[in-house]
Formats: C-alpha cells, structure tokens, sequence
C-alpha cells in the first residue's frame, strides 16, 4: 500500500504541503540563480497553468501576458500558493487547490514546475537522468493551522534571517511587506499547533 505522502487526492478547497527533496548526495539549487530560476517557473506556472512553457517563450510582454492569461482553458487560479521555502537541496510549498476534480490544478502545476526546472538544471549542469529523490511529498493541512506553518518554515531553525528574508528563497517578505501577485497570503489568525517535524526537519 502507498504511502499516504505519495497520495495525490487532491480536493477542491483544501490545503496542502508539499515538499521535493534533491536526489541524494545532490543540491537541488547549487548556485543564486538555480533559485531565481525555479521562482521565475513557478510564478510563471502559477499564472498560467497551461501556457507555452517558460522555455519557449523569448519575452513575456504586457500583451503576452494579457493574450496567455486569455487563452487558458484551466480558468486564472487553479492553485492559490499561500507560502514557499526553497533550500538547498529541497523545496516547501503550501497551496490550496481551487479545481479538484480528474485533472487537480496542483498535479498540473507540480509536472510542469519539476519537469521544467529540470531541463534547466540538466542542461545548466550538462547532467542527465532525474534531479529529485522518487516523488514529491504531500500532506493535507487543515485551515486553523495553515499561518502556524507557513510561520515555521518562515522561520526555519536551521537557516538565518538573511537567506530567509530572500525573495527567492522563501516568501517571508510577501508576510512581511507587499506580497507579489501570485502569493495568496493568510492572515494570522489561527491558533498555533506544531507542524509535522517529517516535513521540516532534514
């Protein structure tokens, strides 16, 4: 029987971590810009789930950007992204998923995203073969412990203020200041539960 972190029951209205590890002995994000690049795809991905891939496209102008979130035929938002953690040899990503259904926004979001950066990691690196350990990991969150969460991994035990207030390294500043378009922040409201070690610790 499958692991229920490998499960992929993805429901319409609720949230989810998520976490992809870097295959062993590996770093997932060996430089500065491995990790603008992986933000540039998932803010990308994000807006629009079903258009061209990054890869192809030469200049993202207004109009582009008009014309893609026009064409799409997954609706705007199939996936709200509410926080993120990039380290270096694995990833976080808290999400609610608004489709649901056979075709869940996030399982499209999550092919795109680790397919996409792995063409840029195999070809930056000249490297072939997988970039990740098996599949990624996921657990449902309930509501009133989304912000208790999404504040551990803002506040990481392991990793200093500096990286973490990065905007490429995590969302702490959407919490923090102006949240950019594509990060749905949540409001810090609920109670304070202690968040699955397996996902945080290393």
């Amino acid at each position: 029987m499958p692991s229920k972190l490998l499960l992929r029951n993805f429901e319409s209205g609720n949230y989810y971590h998520l976490r992809h590890e870097s295959k062993r002995g590996t770093t997932l994000f060996p430089s500065e810009a491995d990790y603008k690049t992986f933000v540039l795809l998932l803010s990308y991905y994000l807006r629009f789930p079903d258009a061209t891939p990054l890869s192809w496209v030469k200049r993202l102008t207004p109009q582009t950007v008009i014309a893609k979130r026009n064409a799409s035929e997954l609706g705007s938002s199939p996936v709200s992204l509410h926080a993120f953690l990039l380290l270096p040899d694995h990833f976080h990503l808290v999400i609610r998923e608004n489709q649901g259904g056979n075709k869940p926004g996030i399982s499209n979001l999550m092919r795109r995203l680790s397919v996409g950066y792995a063409m840029y990691y195999n070809k930056t690196y000249s490297v072939t073969g997988t970039i990740y350990q098996g599949k990624y990991k996921m657990t449902q969150v309930e509501q009133n412990s989304l912000f208790s969460l999404i504040d551990s991994l803002h506040h990481h035990v392991e990793v200093n203020d500096t990286f973490l207030s990065s905007v490429v390294h995590s969302s702490r500043s959407d919490y923090s200041g102006m949240a950019r378009p594509w990060v749905a922040t949540i409001p810090a409201t609920d109670p304070v539960p202690v968040p699955s070690k397996l996902f945080l610790e290393k």
